[in-house]
């Protein structure tokens, strides 16, 4: 990202911050000192948030903080039309203001529901909010299970939004909306490690699971399978928060206050940890997976050894016998039988002391002298 994009950026940060401020200062008559300080802090958190981003480079960051200073800014103005419209700044306290809301709410029906699944696909498609901003109000306006059916069908339809930008549109959309750094690291890690890793990066809260999303279209990873795992992974962290949120399993009165406030230290510990150490977690998750291959390239080869080891020693046994049969053959004795193929043995004759008989041609030669 260019510079002037980032100052302009960081500007439109702090305008809606400022707004946020000033709103609580002059627009948010009648509500408690709660309400203002979380003005405030929300506000001064939100620009100290996107001057740090902009000074160490965080692009993507960046552009998150902006989105969630721009979704406050609304949920403000929005309150701040209903106080004077339909005379919330007449109420007593802040539990009858809420009430009141919710009736509004409800009194739209069905209309309600579908703006709940709508604001579920925008903040996993464009929308970085947290989940249990966006899970939490549907517990409360209607119940957990209701909530947790209408969060579920916004998300699933989110994440099916975000594999087909991935895959049809391709790398250039993902690296605008989840940075050029973040698309190359994560696209590197699905490539390679595959479908497990995933599915671990969707369970745990270190990693951008709706950016995952995105970058798992680009990849390989077939489109059953990336459904298959939504469906089986999304709705359960949905029903956690739903239920946890909406007060069924730890109540927010008595024992329960000093329970969540122990939840929220942890939360908070956490976010600040995966924030600070994600490249170790990422690095060891990368060890984790890379030993894993190697164990089971390492089982395998010993394998192969021990076949090329038994093929080696059959050669040689083969060889050994061979050797063996052509040096009997050449050393073996001649058969004494008398349909063997060896030449007779010529015996010398022995000499003998008589005189030799003289030979026909003598005898024709006397006769011709007498």
């Amino acid at each position: 990202m260019k510079l002037y994009a980032k100052i302009l950026i960081t500007s439109l940060t702090f305008l809606m911050c400022l707004y946020l401020i000033l709103g609580g200062v002059f627009l948010m008559n009648g509500w408690s000192l709660l309400i203002h300080l979380a003005l405030y802090i929300g506000g001064g958190g939100l620009m100290a948030a996107a001057l740090v981003f902009l000074l160490v480079k965080k692009d993507a960051l960046l552009k998150t903080d902006l989105v969630i200073a721009i979704m406050v800014a609304i949920l403000l103005t929005t309150v701040v039309i209903l106080n004077y419209s339909v005379g919330l700044n007449e109420l007593d306290s802040d539990q009858a203001k809420v009430e009141k809301i919710r009736e509004i709410i409800l009194s739209a029906g069905g209309w309600a529901m579908a703006v709940y699944v709508l604001v579920q696909i925008l903040q996993v498609v464009i929308l970085p909010l947290p989940a249990l901003v966006c899970y939490v109000p549907g517990t409360y306006i209607w119940n957990w299970w209701i909530a947790t059916l209408l969060a579920s069908a916004g998300v699933l339809i989110g994440t099916v939004i975000c594999y087909v930008l991935g895959r049809f549109f391709g790398r250039r959309i993902v690296e605008w909306i989840a940075g050029k750094e973040t698309t190359d690291k994560y696209a590197d890690y699905l490539g390679k490690r595959g479908k497990l890793i995933f599915v671990m990066m969707q369970i745990l809260p270190f990693f951008p699971d709706d950016i995952l999303c995105m970058i798992a279209g680009l990849t390989k990873m077939s489109f059953p399978f990336f459904l298959a795992s939504m469906i089986l992974i999304r709705p359960a962290i949905i029903a956690v928060y739903c239920t946890m949120g909406g007060g069924q399993l730890i109540p927010f009165s008595g024992w329960g206050i000093p329970v969540w406030i122990a939840i929220m230290i942890v939360c908070i510990t956490l976010a600040v940890l995966s924030f600070k150490y994600q490249d170790k977690i990422e690095g060891w998750l990368k060890k984790l997976f890379v030993r894993e291959r190697k164990g089971k390239a390492q089982a395998v080869q010993p394998v192969a050894e021990a076949a090329g080891e038994v093929a080696e020693a059959g050669d040689l046994s083969a060889n050994a016998q061979s050797e063996e049969q052509i040096k009997d053959e050449s050393n073996a004795e001649p058969s004494d039988d008398s349909g063997g193929t060896s030449p007779p043995e010529i015996v010398p004759a022995e000499p003998s002391d008589a005189p030799a008989e003289p030979t026909t041609s003598d005898n024709s030669n006397n006769t011709d002298d007498n």
